[in-house]
């Protein structure tokens, strides 16, 4: 039986866009460079005719267009929007909440869905990662409750929850806006 983080990460892996349709499309534009100066420096008249120059340029500005284009479809969740990947299932009501933050310094939590009984609850929140990070609760637009914000810690916290959906996120920054978000049902 492998220990949960292991199976955690397999799955952030196997979650992962290829990455290797970038890495051919760069290296041709790497290959491309290095060509070019090559025969640039070897051949001090290149190129000879407008055409070729035309023709040069044009390939050029091809492969960086590729190369953008594949970097922007093959990016994870680095920078811009992350792409939205099924968590887990959310596990049957109790009356804690538990959550913790990506440790490599992803901007999201191990959960994007939980749900919890009505009345007291404890939030229990585990943030192994370099930056950061909280949970808050809010109702509409209402704070409810919150964490303190730690880095490599763990926090935990009380509220009285009424029936219904909350939404959780970290406070931090920006990073609710780059995903770090869930929902939260109380029953």
């Amino acid at each position: 039986m492998h220990p949960g983080n292991v199976a955690s990460a397999a799955w952030v892996f196997a979650a992962a866009p290829s990455k290797a349709p970038f890495y051919a499309v760069g290296g041709a534009l790497a290959a491309w460079a290095v060509l070019l100066a090559a025969f640039g420096v070897a051949h001090p008249d290149f190129p000879r005719a407008a055409v070729q120059g035309r023709l040069v340029v044009l390939t050029t500005l091809l492969l960086v267009a590729a190369t953008m284009a594949v970097a922007v479809l093959t990016a994870g969740g680095e920078g811009g929007k992350a792409r939205a990947t099924p968590g887990p299932a959310a596990a049957p009501a109790s009356s804690t909440l538990a959550l913790a933050a990506d440790p490599s310094g992803g901007l999201s939590y191990d959960k994007r869905a939980a749900t919890v009984k009505a009345g007291a609850a404890t939030i229990r929140f585990v943030n192994r990662s370099p930056l950061p990070h909280n949970v808050t609760i809010a109702e509409g637009g209402k704070v409810v409750v919150a964490t303190r914000t730690v880095t490599g810690a763990t926090t935990e916290t009380t509220a009285t929850l009424a029936p219904g959906r909350y939404v959780y996120y970290c406070s931090v920054d920006a990073h609710r806006q780059a995903g770090m978000q869930g929902t939260l049902t109380v029953r």
